[in-house]
């Protein structure tokens, strides 16, 4: 189970990265608005906590 999360989750990151990465140029909008920050950052925030998730679904345990 541990690993499914794991695979949903980089999947997800890696989603987010590229749609981040496209809403800097310009070519999908932003959807993330956090009230007082900026939109690249809330964007990169989800980015890392989903990889956040994934590092510890593969973590290997002794």
């Amino acid at each position: 189970m541990k690993r499914k999360i794991g695979k949903v989750a980089l999947f997800l990151a890696t989603l987010a990265v590229i749609w981040l990465l496209l809403g800097m140029f310009k070519i999908v909008p932003f959807l993330i608005e956090l009230p007082e920050e900026t939109s690249i950052r809330a964007h990169a925030s989800v980015s890392v906590i989903l990889l956040l998730i994934a590092s510890w679904a593969f973590w290997n345990e002794d």
